[in-house]
């Protein structure tokens, strides 16, 4: 009997010190691994349009994007569309974009669009969510939510929920 209880007490011990040892092992800085595969990813990510045609984020190289996840049955994304509709209109001089990628179906999404007069590029999401909000930064999958990359493509501010007009203004501000 005691046998049997120091061969299960050792072999607990040897498990634990492997299962300690192994997480040890794979652990690495979160925040520099997500940032590598963040930027690795983000240029080359396709994104398709109302009309099929796809296209990339690396296609806006050297532009600072407002990249803002919505659907038209979300009220705080309606809500947020005339703001971005004016952000799009005024900064584009300078080279600041808006995109809108939809978490909705062609459709509604275009009846929407015409509606509310978007102005900006609009893409959808498609069964590409999970992948768009791992690259963007988006855990918990919520809408709205928004990113701003930097001309270089970096992350540099992500937002859950509303946006403020004043918010995405502070932003702009400290990126110019």
């Amino acid at each position: 009997m005691k046998r049997n209880q120091l061969a299960v007490g050792a072999i607990a011990l040897v498990s634990m010190l492997a299962g300690t040892l192994l997480f040890n092992l794979l652990q690495t800085d979160p925040a520099s691994q997500a940032t590598a595969e963040t930027s690795l990813e983000l240029h080359s990510i396709p994104l398709v349009d109302l009309n099929g045609q796809q296209t990339s984020i690396g296609d806006w190289k050297g532009d600072i994007l407002i990249v803002n996840f919505w659907a038209p049955w979300c009220a705080p994304c309606r809500r947020e569309v005339p703001t971005l509709i004016k952000y799009h209109r005024q900064y584009v001089p300078q080279g600041v974009r808006v995109i809108g990628i939809a978490y909705d179906n062609e459709p509604q999404v275009s009846r929407f669009a015409d509606d509310y007069q978007i102005n900006y590029p609009l893409f959808l999401a498609g069964n590409r969510s999970a992948t768009y909000n791992i690259a963007f930064g988006n855990h918990s999958g919520s809408l709205p939510f928004t990113a701003i990359l930097n001309r270089n493509q970096d992350i540099v501010f992500q937002h859950n929920g509303e946006l403020s007009d004043a918010q995405l203004h502070e932003q702009l501000v400290l990126l110019q």
